[in-house]
């Protein structure tokens, strides 16, 4: 039984135990491939969330300021209409302002938001695709205003 005993003991501080991760590590990978493969995954992943992140705080940048340029017009014809008191005259103008005003912050925001946008987030686009929308820009205000004399 001692015999028994002492050669289970022996038997047992011959085998090899391994005492961390990196040993079982080298056991299974013994040329370090599916080591170097799991630390370019890490690597990546941390890469894609860091740019995802700058992503979002680019776009919460460009929402606060096309929105900011958007109320522009609202709050100059809202100054205004206050400072006068034009809507005690004339109330259905003062709505019409009012509501053009809107659009025209709308439109203000739209045009700002998709510039910013070309131009922060795919600036290879903006410039290839700028000057072709403010040539146009440029163009149709042209022939606006000959339209009108």
């Amino acid at each position: 039984m001692r015999q028994t005993l002492i050669s289970i003991l022996l038997f047992l501080s011959s085998l090899q135990v391994f005492s961390s991760p990196e040993e079982m590590y080298g056991m299974y990978d013994k040329d370090g491939k599916h080591r170097e493969m799991t630390e370019k995954m890490e690597q990546i992943v941390v890469q894609h969330e860091q740019a995802e992140k700058e992503r979002q705080e680019k776009m919460t940048f460009i929402l606060c300021i096309s929105v900011l340029m958007g109320l522009v017009p609202f709050a100059y014809i809202g100054y205004k209409v206050t400072k006068e008191r034009q809507w005690q005259t004339n109330r259905k103008g003062t709505a019409q302002a009012l509501g053009i005003a809107l659009l025209g912050g709308m439109a203000l925001f739209a045009f700002n938001f998709g510039l910013l946008y070309l131009k922060i987030i795919h600036t290879s686009a903006f410039y290839r695709f700028g000057p072709v929308v403010g040539l146009i820009i440029i163009v149709g205000t042209i022939i606006m205003i000959n339209r009108k004399t």
